[in-house]
Formats: structure tokens, sequence, C-alpha cells
């Protein structure tokens, strides 16, 4: 039987193959550590998405909230609720915002309705009032629907003016009038009057 002498050659090689891997491992992280940094660049916020539909620069600029919601009950008991598309704080005054989209609600205990939309608007939370413009359109129970261009009001008492022409359809007929006013009555005659003036014009239409 012949016998075979180990061949002292392996392990030789085997200690040069870890000799070479202990230097040349470290050197490849190293590389590729520096290409991290190499390749690395500073985030542009306007290229940082490309098919983004908002200005991410603006944004960043011009902070603003989306879909506000404002909502209080008044001294006489009617629930207000205003809700805004966006509201962006004004820079003069953390407590007011300039808004969009704008829309208001008020009901009141017995039933009452008012509902008006505009298409901009302030609210200042610190002098308690709220303020509608441009296109603004409006309606009142028991059947008013009215447009007019501006709306002002206060977010704790019912009171609502409208201090230029409104127009539109009454219960009777039609109706054209200078001014406009919404405001809430207490104590006996307690409940909601809404007051027409400035050359108040009625186009009576009877029903039959």
């Amino acid at each position: 039987m012949a016998i075979t002498e180990p061949d002292s050659r392996k392990p030789a090689r085997y200690s040069r193959l870890v000799s070479v891997l202990k230097v040349v491992l470290p050197l490849v992280a190293l590389i590729l550590l520096s290409l991290v940094f190499l390749l690395a660049r500073t985030v542009d916020p306007s290229e940082a998405i490309s098919n983004a539909e908002i200005d991410v620069e603006e944004r960043a600029r011009d902070p603003r909230l989306s879909g506000a919601h404002f909502a209080g009950v008044t001294d006489d008991g009617a629930a207000l609720t205003i809700r805004a598309e966006t509201a962006r704080t004004d820079q003069d005054a953390t407590v007011r915002f300039e808004v969009t989209g704008l829309s208001l609600l008020i009901e009141g205990a017995d039933g009452e309705r008012m509902e008006a939309r505009a298409e901009t608007g302030a609210i200042d939370r610190g002098n308690g009032t709220f303020v509608m413009r441009g296109g603004l359109e409006l309606s009142v129970t028991p059947g008013y629907t009215l447009t007019t261009q501006r709306l002002s009001g206060l977010l704790d008492t019912t009171l609502i003016r409208a201090p230029s022409e409104v127009s539109g359809t009454a219960p009777a007929g039609t109706i054209t009038a200078g001014r406009m006013e919404l405001r809430g009555e207490t104590g006996d005659d307690a409940g909601y009057v809404l007051v027409f003036g400035g050359g108040v014009r009625l186009n009576y239409q009877p029903e039959n």
C-alpha cells in the first residue's frame, strides 16, 4: 500500500491568501466609502420632485393650512362654522388668517339657517371678526337666495352685514337693496331678524 505525504504547499497558499485579503478588503471598503461622499450632492428643493404640483420653495416661504375649520357658538346660541380651502397666517398678526374657498354656516336654535360662500376672505380671531369677499352667494331662511360682493361678521355674536348692493330672490319675489344685515335678538323678541336698507326694491310675484 502506498503512503502519500501531505502537501505542505496548501497551508502556505492559504496563509498568503488570508494576508492578501486583509489588505485588499479594507482598501475596497475605503474606496466605496469615498465614492459615497464624492457622488453625494446638495438637494435642490426646486428639483426634489420633478412632477410635484406644488412649489416647494414657495410653500417653505409661505406656509399655509389646507382644509381649515373654525367652529363656535355665539352669545345668542347659534352654531357658527367656517371652512376654508386654504388658510395663511397674516405676517402682521399671528391670529389673523387670509383664506380662500370660504364657506359660512350659521344655525339657530329654532332652525334658522344662513349659508354663504365666497372666493376669498379673512378670519381675525384676535378681534373676533371675519370678512368674506368676491362672488359671494348666500341663502337665508325662509327662502332668500342672494348675491353680494362683501360680508362681514362677528365670531361670538350673530351679526352679519353686507355693506354693498344685495340682490336675488325672496319668498315673495325678487329683491334688490343697497345693504343687508342679519342680527340676533334677545329678550322677549328673541330670534333672528333680516333687515334690508338703502333703496329696497321688491318685485312682488304672487304664487298664482
